[in-house]
């Protein structure tokens, strides 16, 4: 089996493989997460990706680089 297959063990947490997903600005909501992207990355990890990474959420309106952007 190739390593790529093997459990990675990063700090406490252990990730099933060494498959990553890096970020992605999907810009599929209207300024908060919705269903859709839940969906979306649900459909990513069940797909074999050991670690996400998702795309960014604002934590403030000045710092919205596109419109509806994602925040919290």
């Amino acid at each position: 089996m190739s390593v790529l297959f093997t459990p990675l063990k990063l700090g406490s947490i252990t990730i099933p493989n060494r498959l990553g997903m890096s970020v992605m600005a999907r810009n599929r909501s209207k300024t908060v997460p919705n269903e859709f992207m839940k969906q979306y990355y649900e459909q990513r990890a069940l797909g074999g990706a050991g670690l996400i990474v998702t795309e960014g959420i604002l934590l403030t309106l000045q710092g919205t680089e596109w419109p509806d952007a994602p925040g919290i």
